[in-house]
This record gives structure tokens, C-alpha cells and sequence, in this order.
């Protein structure tokens, strides 16, 4: 297929049987221009699988020594690939294990080439009898943490099969995570820089039970869960700190207030609003820096903090007042409503304070 010979496909691979040979010559007769395969330290029964597909046409392989995992072996070929090919347009990713077909895969790139730019990702569908429960529980509790952390829903966060410009390679490379957390961690870096993430049907495959997978649905969810719950864990640390900060400053300043020097009603205005300015100062650059790690200008972050401060006032007490003339306690309101109100302000601050900018063009890591 013509429309695919600027694209390349990348599978990362341990201790693949023979099935992997045809996986990799059925992308070849699809049309794709190259096909990269990386072995992720794979015994030594497996070496004459991987001889087999570079003697292949359009076929490169990569080799780990041992094994570092499939994060880290997608950064060893998406280096390679920005660093040899500089024709291609677009890299797919996909599995060794058979659940990605090379049509569903050509698919895929093509809806990443021909639409608006995006990281498409092809989406399984979990209702099929043939899929493990495991399988399907693992997947749901990935996609609710993502979509409370970032108010974005994906069916199938756990997805190998990913299309993407040669333009977010340096996003990608630059994502920490050297397992199957990794894959996540791109779609929570994307999300932050405002990178759209669109869904693409695909054929929902499981062979066996998936048996020749390594990926262990609920193990390694609840690990990647965790991966997604350091950034929000960090954040919650932050706030806390920052409250006892705000907390300690009042009662300092007015303390150190001259007696007499104004009345104790002004104190506290002038101490609570002092105490207040610092911790917020405080609570911004530790987001910016320990939380979100934003790179980008002060000036631009530091105004869409400070709007998104006045902005989640105004609605708490908005929300609390409404709530109240219906009825519920205020206390009761309060709480429900800045705890929602808590959330968002994450998810804002991921988002637009401190991301909504395109991939930076950071240095590019060669494969190894």
C-alpha cells in the first residue's frame, strides 16, 4: 500500500516463537517502509527468530543484551528510527504476540496520516466472551484513573497499537518508565502538552487466552495505576504542605504585628492575606517544578495559576450557596463541592497552567 511506505512500524519483542516471523511479513506486504524489531534480551532459543527478520526486506533489528523492558525498548527503536530514517513520516507501534493485525494496524496509520494530527491508538472492544476478565478489569480501573486525572476517557489505555507523527518522538523518548508504565506515562505527558489522543476501532484479538503475553493484566494495571498516582501523590503532598505553610504564616505575622498598631479584627485581615500570598507563591512553584515539571516561561503559567485560583473561589462558593438553597447543609456542600473543586484544579493544572504546549524539541537519545 503506497500511503504506508513513509511509515514504520516498531515491535518490541521477548522470546517470540515463530508467529512473530509472520506478523513481521505480513506488515511487509502490507506496504509499510520499515519494520523494526527490537529484542528486549530474549534467550537464546529465540535468536533464530529474529536472524529470520532481518534477512527480511525492509526489516531492522535491534538487540538489549538483557532484558530492560518494553519502555525501554520502544525508546531504542523510536531513537533509531529519528536518527536513520529521516524519510519517515509516522511510526506504529505494535505487539509481538499477535493481538495487533496488519490491517488493523495499517488502519491505524492511516487514520493518524490522514486526520487531523493525533496519537491514534487502537482501541479493543472488552464485551467479547473470548476476552479474560482479567483482562477487562485491568483495562476499566487504568481507564477511570485516567480519566479522573485528566478528564479525558480512553476505552483501552493499555493498548500497544499506537500511531504517531515522527514529531512527538522526542516527547516520547523524553517520558520516564522502562516497562509497561511507560505506554501510560505517554499518554499522561500527552495529554498534558495538549496532544489530541483519538480512538480507532480495531479487532479485538486474544489467542489462547492471551497466554503468550507478558503483560499481567492485574499486576501490572495496579502498577501502572500507582505510575499514574505518583504525579496526583506529589500534588496532594504539596497541598498539604502548603496549608500548614499558610496555616504557620498567619499566626507568625500577627505575632510579629507591633501591638496597637492596628485592631485585631485588621490583623488577621492583613496577617490571613499575607500568610495566603506567600503559600500561594510557594504552592506554585513547587507544582510548576516538583509536581508538573514545567519547562516553560513563568510569566505564562504564573497567570493562568493565579486565574485558576480566583476562578475555583469563585466557584466554590458559587456551588456551595446553590447547594445550600436547595436544602443540603453547608458544611455537607462545602465539602462535596471543594473536594470536586480540588480534583479539577489538578486537572487544569496539568493541562493548561502548566501544559497545553506542543512536544519540546528536546535532544533526541540514540537507540543502544
Amino acid at each position: 500500500m503506497e500511503k504506508l511506505s513513509n511509515i514504520a512500524v516498531l515491535v518490541p519483542a521477548l522470546n517470540p516463537d515463530e508467529g512473530f516471523e509472520r506478523v513481521v511479513d505480513g506488515f511487509v506486504a502490507l506496504g509499510f517502509g520499515l519494520v523494526v524489531a527490537v529484542d528486549d534480551g530474549s534467550r537464546a532459543e529465540a535468536r533464530h527468530v529474529f536472524d529470520a527478520i532481518e534477512a527480511m526486506p525492509s526489516c531492522k533489528v535491534l538487540r538489549h543484551e538483557i532484558n530492560r523492558g518494553k519502555g525501554a525498548a520502544l525508546k531504542t527503536g523510536l531513537g533509531w528510527i529519528a536518527a536513520n530514517m529521516p524519510g519517515v513520516e509516522g511510526v506504529v507501534t505494535a505487539d509481538a504476540d499477535g493481538q495487533h493485525s496488519p490491517a488493523d494496524c495499517g488502519k491505524v496509520a492511516l487514520a493518524m496520516r490522514e486526520g487531523p494530527r493525533a496519537i491514534c491508538l487502537g482501541s479493543r472492544s472488552f464485551a467479547g466472551r473470548n476476552v479474560p476478565m482479567r483482562s477487562r478489569i485491568g483495562n476499566w480501573c487504568t481507564s477511570l484513573v485516567f480519566f479522573l486525572l485528566h478528564g479525558t476517557w480512553l476505552p483501552d489505555t493499555q493498548t500497544g497499537l499506537r500511531a504517531f507523527p515522527v514529531e512527538d518522538i522526542p516527547m516520547m523518548v523524553s517520558v520516564a518508565g522502562d516497562r509497561f508504565e511507560y505506554e501510560m506515562a505517554v499518554l499522561s505527558e500527552a495529554t498534558r502538552r495538549g496532544v489530541t489522543l483519538r480512538s480507532v476501532p480495531i479487532e479485538t484479538i486474544y489467542e489462547n487466552g492471551n497466554a503468550s503475553s507478558h503483560f499481567r493484566p492485574l499486576h501490572d494495571s495496579a502498577r501502572i495505576c500507582l505510575a499514574m498516582l505518583s504525579g496526583f501523590m506529589r500534588y496532594a503532598g504539596v497541598s498539604i504542605s502548603s496549608f500548614v505553610l499558610d496555616q504557620g504564616l498567619a499566626w507568625l505575622f500577627v505575632a510579629l504585628l507591633p501591638e496597637k498598631a492596628m485592631s485585631a479584627h485588621a490583623a488577621i485581615w492583613a496577617s490571613g492575606f499575607a500568610a495566603r500570598l506567600a503559600s500561594s507563591a510557594y504552592n506554585y512553584v513547587m507544582n510548576r517544578s516538583f509536581v508538573f515539571g514545567d519547562g516553560g516561561p513563568v510569566a505564562r503559567s504564573a497567570w493562568r495559576y493565579a486565574v485558576l485560583c480566583v476562578a475555583a473561589i469563585c466557584a466554590s462558593n458559587a456551588f456551595v450557596v446553590a447547594l445550600s438553597t436547595l436544602g443540603v447543609p453547608r458544611g455537607a456542600a462545602k465539602l462535596v463541592v471543594d473536594t470536586v473543586i480540588y480534583f479539577a484544579c489538578y486537572a487544569f493544572q496539568s493541562k493548561w497552567v502548566f501544559g497545553g504546549r506542543t512536544a519540546s524539541p528536546c535532544a533526541i537519545r540514540g537507540g543502544r
